[in-house]
């Protein structure tokens, strides 16, 4: 045999498949089969999470090998040293491989993971006093062994005062022959609506562990935090349009009847009859359905989430960037933090990608498609990676900072002027 011209690996219908660092095939063991010693090796490993139970049938692997033939006679003289060889393909199959996968027992809980293996979770808060319509990062991690692939996102129950985005989720997984380990986090971003003590429920998590065989339930510890009330706030408006004031007296409930109709006479004319009657109702009219249009117009671009986010991007990025201008002078790890959550939060919301699937090339690639200049894109790299190397590096100069504040407050005007 002198190679492999083509491998046809099956489906896998039924599985997760992930693929196995394998060495590239460069030489055959001896193994002794049933007498025989062959040249044996490994040509490709994967790692399979069955899906569903009952048995599950791994179809055949398809290999075509190229084997080298002796063209001709011997020659009686010279033997094989001047003899002549062709390549010939020959198709290969393996035999069908059948798995028999066993339920999980009993009825699964209502918060199951999905996760089968043994894990343990944690979880924090970056801050416990923030700003109103400023952001807190509350961050849920998981690590261990299993199909941590397949966890599915924590459920947050907040108050509906808190505005919560989708979460990033950032994985750190190895996979070996024993099956996947590693962490994966779920980074949530809340933002309070109004101010007040504010309380972060407890996150419960359940899986089943494989080595006990049974299900177990995760549960993370209760935070709080407080919420300040910006100076320029007057009537607070919470998350959902409903407005907080206080009660006003008005003094008198009751006004009583005026009896005195001296001043009063019977007028000659019909009010209807007027032609500034006809006028004054005519542009009523028109303005109330002119009222009525632009109502339904405002109803209709603000049931739309991702309109919305879209129209306040720059607001929410300017209020970042502002606070982002507090941390200037220092130039310290929060500077340039607020400088990545300000133009991180903006492309999300401006682009309408969720923050979990949002990367750096999908966002390139959509700003292209926009039409957005390619030194502006250069631009937006090239403080994306001077902000991420300044968050691990000595604190750089002021100068610097500043001009990675100038690019930032630079790009999202250029964007908004472009695509609006």
């Amino acid at each position: 045999m002198s190679g492999l011209n083509e491998v046809k690996f099956p489906a896998f219908n039924g599985f997760l498949k992930e693929n196995l660092e394998t060495p590239p095939l460069s030489s055959l063991q001896r193994e002794n089969v049933d007498g025989e010693i062959y040249g044996t090796g490994i040509v490709q490993q994967f790692l399979l999470y069955p899906q569903i139970s009952g048995e599950i049938t791994i179809d055949p692997v398809e290999i075509t090998a190229l084997l080298q033939q002796k063209s001709g006679q011997t020659d009686p003289f010279f033997g094989d040293f001047f003899a002549s060889y062709q390549t010939i393909p020959k198709a290969l199959a393996s035999q069908p491989v059948k798995i028999k996968v066993k339920p999980l027992p009993g009825n699964k809980p209502d918060d199951f993971s999905g996760i089968v293996g043994n894990i343990a979770m944690n979880a924090t808060v970056n801050k416990d006093t923030i700003n109103v319509n400023d952001a807190l990062t509350f961050k849920i991690t998981i690590k261990g062994s299993g199909n941590l692939k397949l966890a599915a996102t924590p459920l947050l129950k907040l108050s509906p005062d808190i505005e919560v985005y989708d979460p990033k989720i950032t994985d750190n997984l190895t996979n070996n022959a024993n099956g996947s380990a590693g962490q994966k986090t779920f980074e949530y971003l809340l933002i309070p609506r109004h101010y007040g003590a504010f309380t972060i429920p407890s996150v419960t998590y359940t899986y089943f562990n494989s080595a006990k065989k049974e299900y177990e339930k995760l549960t993370t510890k209760e935070f709080r935090f407080y919420a300040r009330k910006g100076a320029d706030q007057g009537a607070v408006t919470v998350y959902g349009g409903v407005s907080k004031e206080e009660v006003k007296y008005v003094g008198k409930d009751i006004r009583f009847i005026k009896t005195d109709t001296k001043s009063l006479k019977m007028s000659d004319q019909i009010l209807v009859s007027k032609h500034s009657f006809a006028t004054v109702y005519g542009f009523a009219l028109i303005l109330f359905f002119g009222i009525l249009f632009i109502r339904r117009e405002q109803v209709r671009r603000n049931s739309d989430l991702s309109i919305v986010r879209n129209r306040k991007a720059a607001k929410i990025a300017g209020k970042r960037l502002q606070k982002a201008s507090s941390f200037l002078n220092s130039g310290g790890d929060e500077f340039y933090e607020e400088i990545l959550k300000a133009l991180w939060g903006y492309l999300s919301d401006k682009l309408s990608i969720p923050v979990s699937e949002l990367t750096r090339n999908n966002a390139i690639d959509l700003l292209k498609v926009k039409g957005i200049d390619e030194d502006l894109i250069n631009n937006l790299s090239t403080i994306l990676d001077k902000c991420e190397y300044a968050r691990f590096s000595p604190v750089s100069s002021g100068t610097e900072a500043s001009e990675i504040y100038e690019g930032a407050l630079k790009f999202i005007k250029t964007v908004e002027n472009s695509i609006g």
